[in-house]
């Protein structure tokens, strides 16, 4: 539960809601409306009808399944970039000058604190304002490595790696921000919504003769709609929900960060 969010609960209840309007709405549509005589008179609608809406809407679910799905293999993948491009860092500082190395040391290990201790408890409770908190971090540590990269008699080797590390980490964190704020939604996929309605209506066109059975069929049918809907919801984000990224591989970057004496000078 602890990774279950306030909007989360607001999800819940909104589909509760919409479920039991849904329930008797369409009860009242087909068994009492002016036009339920119509639907009731209606003969030759069999129950293989109901695999058409059935078919469409579990397309659309698995779609949005597997859209979500790619998010969280994104996200571990961008982790896993991201704490490497770390390490890499902290390699080349152990080859560098004493006081260069120091200085990439220390803006590396206050990047790493920022992402861990502000930037990823923001992107758990889904706050946009996680965006840019540890955006200084990251352009500290990126002046610092440019500043040693850009050193007249620096080697090509220490050069290229650094460019190429900060250039990885830039990109694995903009990904992971992407993730975090600009993941899948439901309100892109009104489709989900309407062939779910449509496939209520036509468990209730089954059930014609007997209003009794229509209205448990429909309340039956709400229940399954709104739980495969809820779990979807609750996995939507890699970061928060059910299942969740962790950055226990960033964390363990830190232990490879060691500093041992003060800086003298940047």
């Amino acid at each position: 539960m602890e990774h279950i969010i306030t909007q989360d609960f607001e999800f819940i209840a909104i589909v509760i809601i919409i479920a039991v309007l849904a329930v008797m709405i369409i009860a009242w549509f087909l068994d009492e409306s002016p036009i339920s005589n119509w639907f009731k008179a209606s003969e030759g609608i069999v129950v293989s009808f109901i695999t058409v809406p059935a078919f469409l809407f579990g397309m659309a679910i698995s779609t949005l399944s597997n859209s979500i799905w790619d998010s969280h293999v994104s996200a571990n993948l961008s982790l896993i970039n991201e704490s490497t491009a770390v390490r890499t860092l902290t390699s080349i500082a152990s080859v560098l000058p004493a006081n260069d190395g120091l200085n990439l040391k220390v803006a590396t290990k206050q990047y790493v604190n920022a992402v861990l201790s502000k930037e990823w408890p923001a992107m758990k409770m889904a706050n946009p304002a996680g965006k840019t908190i540890a955006r200084s971090e990251f352009e500290n540590l990126n002046d610092v490595a440019n500043k040693i990269a850009m050193q007249t008699n620096q080697r090509s080797v220490i050069e290229s790696r650094l460019i190429t590390s900060i250039d990885s980490l830039r990109h694995e964190r903009l990904l992971r921000l992407s993730l975090a704020y600009d993941s899948t939604n439901f309100s892109r996929w009104p489709s989900v919504f309407i062939l779910s309605f449509l496939l209520m209506i036509t468990v209730g066109l089954l059930q014609l003769r007997s209003p009794r059975a229509m209205r448990i069929s429909l309340t039956m049918g709400s229940l399954c709609i709104g739980s495969t809907m809820l779990f979807l919801y609750l996995n939507i984000s890699p970061y928060y929900g059910l299942n969740p990224v962790e950055p226990q591989i960033l964390e363990e970057s830190l232990s490879f960060i060691h500093i041992t004496q003060p800086i003298t000078g940047k």
